[in-house]
């Protein structure tokens, strides 16, 4: 039941508390705000014209000085006494209210903030100095409101008008410190609360000092004096009326404001946010099926690592935090997607909801915190979702694959239908790759239902070709996304895309329905304080006085607008602190305020050849380390450059190979290949015509031409000729092949020797079962080639030996994975291991039997050749691995333990993870890298011998 609407209430059952603070305690933090206590007397005046009795108002005012007599005089005209707004009066005034009335009427106006940690509402009292800021907690007091009181019912029906700012506490500043209210059990009474707040959170509240006013009390106050005898007023149509006038187009400012009303029915917390006409409620959807109830699930805690990989490394800034937590503002560009142009919301989450259908578009110039931006938005939503919302997933754009001609629109329905579909599939395919789902159907099923949320990085990174570029500026991609939104199952489809500014305000960078944001710069405030933090000495140091002195020019400042977004703070920053500073303060210094022609070109490339260097010698980042600055510029160069050439911006374990030249390393790993086959192999032409263990014997009568070769034993040579040639076609085909027919990756490799989740005797029974496998397989494959050239005792001696120190040495010690992605199943190969034992036994005892062996031996032969096959093929991939990595080791192109590097680039801030892959972190840095000369090849001569001999069958590919 709504009490507010119940009808009139007696005058005399009207109680007010009106606050207005216009002076405070600490005038240079919270400047003097003439208006509030002004305001306050024309409400007192309104009551007192609606019958309400002087003595049920409480006026409590902190007024400027050329106002307080006037104010006392005015009040006392009215028959109220002017009460001091120290906070124990105002605390003291809530606490006494007198419960046996009935409607409560409160207007609040002064300061006001939102501190960010709780998203709680502060009214800053008259005592707030910077270091102590004294405050009001609204939540608290409401709640105080709605608690029992057991003598009286009274106070059912309460108003409350705040005409403060909502402004978001920046970074530095001190939370304020609440004066509680006592606080007790709920009431189950029926109390109706109103709130109508001045603006939204993240905005401002207009206060026009030389009228000593505000454009909100106004509005309010006339609407009310339009019809004085109403007690309570119709609020629904205050709400409106207020609505419609901040909302109107044609009173556009540069100052937004946009009310809020809030209603609170009874203690259950019933609650509606009426805002802006403009801004729509989201709907509240239908759970998701139950078929799909575990994959969601999982699909939510995966999604949650792997936001928390992208987004967990340093940002660059040495051992001094505080760079990377700068909260960049922006503000919206359009009024289309119903949000009213150039909004402010500082935290993204509450400006995320109040998009209609969650479409968002996130620009901004190059290191604007875009992404930062979006992987926020993303941790928020992951933390607090519902199980009616969808479940965000970060991806990146590069990775987007343009449409074959066959899936391309035509301009009919029946094209644009293959175009969503395209882009569903690339969608599910990438849930697959980023091992976000477990299979293919049920990927499909949670885009195709618009299950989740697609956080989409990077739309001005994707490389289309020309002639797919007849749809717009982004080609088909953008075209993909919005026929996604309005196609499907009818649920909302949400996205959030980022994409780099185009300079041109008038050009939509992406879906038509989207709220599109800009990435505001970075103030001299907000960059004052970002050098505070994050260098020592910054405020006090002689060396900066030049920068400072700019600095205080503002907006004329030359450095700050070379200092204007966080990655060239983390440039400067990061170039003149830590333990071997790149660049002296004074060169920074006198760069950052110098002008003329080429001034801005010359200090961003210094800063950016500073940062590599600068990483290195962070005295923060844990070893493994670069071996020095050169050589790791060297190496992310190269990575740089390679991920130019493949148009991705994946640094993937499992395709790094390539980086060596593809020919090259699949002919280097064909020869070896063949050449270990032979080497069984001739073991096993000399067992067929002398028997096991008479190599050396047999091979004297093959010299010397007494061997015998006619019956059982030259239909034994010819089997094992047979059997020759096609392990030896096969193991030249496996090493030649583009594929290498294993799974490519599940996970990124990281801490190889501690793959296995789940209990340490879990970890350990897994590591035990792996390295039987490794040592059974390659154990019994060189016991058995030792056994057919010298006898079984030779076999077996050699065999248990290679087999228990590799089994042991490659799983404990080098953590074997053929895959190289850290998730090496046991159960996975020791199942293929085992239909290759079985196909190999039944191979080999046929052919024994047929060539006057005894079976049994046949099978026994045929199973360890299976089985070591079957594990061979799964090596190929980390053979390959290892064959390219020592090839670029010998030519300096990378380290050998390569995923150590990256992991250093990583925590070093110069490379993020994304799934199972690495990316750079910033662009601009992968572009000046790629665009650095290649050194001159250095050459060891007294290293890898072998493989330079291997590596001239094939000719030079780079």
């Amino acid at each position: 039941m709504d009490r507010m609407n119940e009808g009139p209430v007696d005058p005399a059952g009207v109680t007010a508390a009106l606050v207005g603070i216009e002076v405070y305690a600490d005038g240079a933090e919270y400047s003097e705000l003439p208006g509030p206590a002004r305001d306050a007397l024309r409400f007192a005046e309104w009551l007192r014209a609606c019958g309400v009795p002087a003595e049920n108002i409480t006026l409590l005012l902190s007024p400027t000085p050329d106002f307080a007599e006037e104010a006392v005089t005015r009040a006392a005209a009215l028959g109220i006494p002017v009460t001091p707004a120290s906070a124990d009066l105002v605390r003291k005034t809530f606490i006494e209210l007198d419960r046996t009335r009935e409607l409560l009427f409160t207007y609040w106006g002064g300061h006001g903030v939102i501190a960010p940690s709780t998203m709680s509402r502060h009214l800053l009292l008259a005592e707030s100095i910077e270091r102590d800021p004294q405050s009001m907690l609204f939540d608290d007091l409401r709640r105080h409101l709605l608690c029992e009181d057991e003598e009286h019912l009274g106070l059912t029906r309460q108003i409350f008008i705040v005409d403060t700012c909502g402004w978001y506490l920046k970074r530095r500043e001190r939370e304020p410190v609440p004066r509680r209210f006592p606080q007790g059990d709920l009431s189950d009474k029926e109390i109706d609360q109103y709130f109508l707040f001045a603006s939204r959170d993240g905005q401002g509240a207009i206060n026009d000092a030389g009228l000593g006013t505000t454009e909100f009390a106004r509005q309010v106050l006339g609407y009310l004096h339009s019809d004085l005898r109403v007690l309570p007023p119709d609020v629904e149509e205050l709400t409106r009326r207020v609505d419609r006038y901040f909302s109107d187009p044609a009173r556009a400012t540069d100052v937004t404001q946009t009310p809020v009303s809030i209603r609170h029915r009874s203690y259950a917390g019933s609650e509606r946010d009426l805002g802006s006409a403009r801004l729509r409620e989201r709907r509240v959807l239908p759970v998701a099926p139950a078929h799909l109830h575990d994959a969601l699930g999982r699909l939510h805690q995966r999604s949650t690592r792997h936001v928390g990989r992208f987004a967990l490394s340093k940002s660059g800034i040495g051992a001094h935090a505080g760079l990377h937590a700068i909260n960049v503002g922006y503000e919206t560009l359009d009024v289309s997607a119903g949000v009213p142009k150039r909004a402010v919301y500082a935290t993204v989450r509450h400006f995320y909801d109040a998009i209609p259908n969650g479409r968002l578009v996130v620009r901004g110039a190059a290191g604007s915190g875009k992404t930062v931006l979006a992987v926020h938005l993303a941790t928020e939503l992951l933390e607090s979702r519902a199980k009616d919302e969808p479940v965000p997933v970060l991806l990146t754009l590069v990775n987007w694959r343009t449409p074959p001609p066959e899936s391309r629109p035509d301009g009919s329905q029946a094209g644009y239908d293959r175009l969503v579909r395209h882009f569903e599939g690339w969608l599910a395919d990438q849930l697959l790759k980023q091992k976000l789902c477990d299979d293919a159907e049920t990927a499909r099923a949670l885009v195709d239902g618009r299950w989740i949320l697609p956080v989409l990085d990077g739309l001005d990174e994707v490389r289309i070709p020309q002639e797919a570029n007849a749809d717009g500026p982004f080609g088909y991609l953008v075209a993909a996304i919005d026929r996604y939104l309005t196609a499907g199952s009818g649920r909302p489809a949400p996205v959030v895309v980022t994409v780099r500014s185009t300079g041109d305000d008038d050009t939509r960078p992406g879906p038509s329905s989207a709220c599109v944001v800009e990435m505001q710069r970075l103030s001299v405030p907000e960059i004052v304080g970002a050098l505070t933090d994050g260098v020592p000495g910054y405020p006090t140091d002689g060396h900066w006085e030049d920068l400072r002195a700019d600095l205080r020019l503002g907006e004329a400042s030359t450095a700050a607008r070379r200092l204007d977004s966080p990655w060239k703070l983390v440039l400067a920053v990061k170039a003149v602190t830590g333990p071997d500073p790149q660049i002296p303060v004074t060169e920074l210094v006198h760069a950052l305020v110098r002008t003329g022609d080429g001034a801005d070109e010359a200090l961003h490339e210094r800063l950016l050849a500073a940062f590599v260097p600068a990483a290195c010698t962070d005295a923060v980042v844990a070893e493994p380390r670069p071996p020095d600055a050169p050589t790791a510029v060297r190496w992310l160069a190269e990575l740089a450059r390679h991920l130019g050439r493949h148009a991705s911006e994946d640094l993937t374990l499992s395709r790094m190979w390539v980086i060596a030249g593809e020919r090259r390393v699949r002919a280097v790993q064909a020869v070896a290949h063949v050449g270990i086959v032979l080497f069984f192999c001739v073991a096993c032409l000399l067992a067929a015509v002398g028997g096991p263990g008479h190599a050396l014997t047999t091979a004297g009568h093959l010299t010397d031409g007494t061997a015998d070769l006619s019956g059982a034993t030259g239909r034994r040579l010819w089997a094992a000729a047979a059997f020759t040639a096609v392990v030896t076609a096969a193991a030249a085909a496996t090493g030649i092949a583009h594929r290498t027919w294993v799974p490519v990756v599940n996970r990124r490799t990281r801490g190889l020797r501690e793959r296995f989740e789940g209990p340490k005797r879990s970890r350990l029974l897994l590591s035990i079962l792996s390295g039987l496998e490794i040592g059974g397989a390659i154990g019994s494959a060189f016991g058995l080639g030792t056994y057919l050239l010298f006898g079984p005792v030779a076999g077996l001696v050699v065999g248990g030996v290679i087999g228990v120190v590799l089994g042991y040495g490659m799983e404990a010690k080098v953590g074997l994975d053929r895959t190289l992605s850290g998730n090496f199943s046991p159960a996975y190969y020791w199942k293929w291991d085992g239909l290759g034992l079985l196909a190999g036994a039944a191979t080999g005892t046929l052919v024994f039997w047929l060539v006057d062996y005894p079976p049994w031996s046949g099978t026994a032969f045929g199973g360890a050749v299976g089985f070591f096959a079957a594990f061979a093929i799964g090596l190929i991939s980390w053979l390959r691995y290892v064959i390219a990595m020592t090839m670029m080791k010998r030519r300096d192109l990378l380290p050998w333990k390569v995923a150590a590097f990256l992991d250093w680039g990583h925590r070093a801030g110069v490379l993020r993870v994304h799934g199972v892959s690495w990316q750079f972190r910033h662009a601009e840095l992968q572009h000046w890298l790629a665009a650095q000369e290649r050194p001159p090849r250095s050459r060891r001569p007294s290293s890898g011998r072998w493989l330079r001999l291997l590596e001239r069958v094939v000719p030079k590919v780079e």
